[in-house]
């Protein structure tokens, strides 16, 4: 399954812009996509910095993205979306979210936690149907405090 999604449409157009890859992070709901937590995706998100960056603005010009004050480049009539940052008040500067990413497939991911704390930000519907997903799902996200629901022996009491 992992192989036929990164063989789908947008991620062969990714391909064919030749960023590079330790530059870059593929968010927005492509996550849940490639974990097999949504069928399909509309577009892909593709934050970037530094040489990315300028090869996007080299392709099309930048606007205003609609949220989080960053720009963004779309290519493909809009399948694919370049971005120069992604919730920096959540997340910071690009090189500050590329270090807490997962690589699948040779692709730098937004971690499912960091994927659920922007939709929720957001909270529009899409993004309260991906969070029911991911709560409901096996590959769901940790719990944010692991608790032993063990047993412990101490003078004779079960704690």
């Amino acid at each position: 399954m992992l192989s036929e999604r990164l063989e789908s449409e947008p991620f062969q157009r990714l391909r064919t812009l030749k960023l590079p890859r330790e530059d870059f992070v593929v968010a927005g709901s492509a996550p849940l996509f490639i974990r097999g937590l949504r069928n399909e995706i509309s577009d892909l998100d593709v934050v970037t910095h530094d040489v990315g960056w300028e090869r996007a603005q080299s392709l099309a010009e930048a606007h205003n993205a609609p949220y989080g004050g960053v720009e963004s480049v779309p290519l493909f009539h809009g399948r694919i979306e370049i971005l120069n940052g992604w919730f920096p008040h959540l997340f910071g500067t690009v090189p500050a979210l590329i270090t807490r990413t997962e690589v699948i497939g040779g692709f730098r991911f937004l971690t499912l936690s960091d994927t659920a704390l922007w939709k929720r930000y957001l909270d529009r519907e899409k993004d309260r149907a991906d969070l029911l997903r991911l709560s409901c799902s096996p590959r769901r996200l940790p719990p944010r405090r692991l608790i032993w629901l063990g047993t412990r022996r101490h003078s004779g009491q079960r704690v």
